[in-house]
């Protein structure tokens, strides 16, 4: 028993050490680059990828994307022929002949999107203590107030009447500057009908400015039997405009309807151009897998000597400016040093870079008599190199 356990020590006195041995110095990964498969398209050949369910989610993808510029691209279309019936209606109610408020808003909530700008012609008294201002509003460029005044008809309703704009005060920019008063007694007006506005700001009015032209809201503020579904516009000078109020509209309103078309073809061009990239990813991906093809070989070598034609662009001239030199990848030639990867334009040699058989570039061949297609340019050695080292 003693002999096995001196047996079993000394065992381990030999295995630990090669354990610590291995825990200190582990085994190190070798650098380089390390190779990385497509495990869904390698090896396939021709078009059999298409058939894989990551190109079908790339070509679903593609038109569900043009699916949805298009549905956006329609929106923007009905969008432009809305402006469009928009501009159709303002056009033939801005110059039109006056009709009376009776006529044209038989009841106080009466308003239809074809009246708007209608001018209208209504006679009442003006409530000037019930006065209101729009604060936030621009006009030419100038932000400032809208003053809006109840105008009571003989039936004892109340129209809103915008009577023009005020630039702030010179004191105090957050109220209006001096308002004339309206006119006495009772007044003949013609007005443009506007419809009743979105709320904006606060429910109730600071003293006696409003957020929007909210006529629900006005009616609550004022109170009276107030045309909840259109105010007018002041349109033309009479006794009730006084010194001091600007025109809030001077000029027949119209919407931007180009735009809205611009739009339109914009999304149709996203449609397209998503096709156009799945396109070139596909060409890609077939020219990858079927890069061993003699006829794609062939094709390669045909790309390359179309671009070796092509005359030299400006962001290569200025890149030569820079470095002193052009890589020789544009007329196909590579190399594993980089005095055969990039030289001087200097001197043309005359000598054709030759293509295998297999149609990549190789050794330089023998200058032919015929005007050469593709120029090898020769760099000047560095020092310490062979001029063997450069053609190699």
């Amino acid at each position: 028993m003693i002999e096995e356990r001196a047996t079993i020590a000394e065992r381990r006195a030999e295995v630990e050490p090669r354990r610590g041995v291995e825990l200190a110095q582990p085994v190190a990964r070798p650098r380089g680059p390390v190779a990385v498969y497509d495990t869904v398209t390698e090896g396939m050949g021709g078009w059999q990828f298409l058939r894989t369910g990551r190109w079908f989610g790339f070509i679903a993808a593609t038109i569900l994307f043009a699916i949805l510029c298009v549905f956006l691209a329609n929106w923007q279309w009905e969008r432009g022929q809305q402006a469009s019936a928009d501009n159709d209606i303002v056009a033939a109610n801005f110059a039109a002949d006056p009709v009376p408020i009776e006529t044209a808003l038989p009841t106080l909530a009466s308003y239809d999107a074809s009246q708007n700008w209608q001018r209208v012609s209504v006679s009442g008294i003006y409530r000037a203590d019930d006065e209101l201002v729009v604060r936030n509003r621009s006009n030419e460029g100038a932000n400032g107030f809208e003053v809006i005044t109840p105008l009571e008809l003989s039936d004892g309703s109340v129209l809103m009447v915008d009577r023009g704009w005020v630039a702030p005060s010179p004191d105090d920019s957050l109220a209006p500057g001096t308002i004339p008063n309206p006119a006495s007694g009772s007044v003949n007006l013609v007005v443009q009908l506007r419809p009743s506005e979105a709320p904006l700001g606060s429910v109730t009015p600071t003293g006696n400015q409003i957020g929007s032209i909210t006529l629900p809201r006005v009616q609550q503020a004022i109170g009276g039997n107030v045309y909840v579904g259109a105010y007018g516009v002041l349109d033309s000078p009479s006794a009730a405009v006084d010194a001091g109020l600007a025109s809030t509209q001077t000029t027949m309103p119209t919407e931007d309807v180009g735009l809205h078309y611009s739009y339109m073809v914009q999304w149709l061009s996203f449609a397209l151009l998503g096709f156009g990239v799945l396109g070139f990813a596909i060409r890609k991906e077939y020219r990858r897998l079927n890069s061993d093809d003699p006829d794609e070989r062939a094709r390669a070598t045909e790309r390359v000597r179309k671009r070796a034609r092509k005359a030299f662009t400006d962001e290569e001239l200025e890149d030569e400016a820079i470095d002193g030199y052009l890589p020789l990848t544009r007329w196909g030639i590579a190399g594993s040093s980089a005095a055969a990867t990039s030289a001087s334009r200097g001197a043309l040699t005359g000598e054709r870079a030759g293509l295998d058989a297999e149609g990549a570039t190789g050794a330089l061949a023998p200058a032919s008599s015929a005007a050469p297609e593709i120029y090898v340019i020769e760099a000047k050695p560095a020092e310490g190199d062979d001029e063997s080292d450069i053609r190699d």
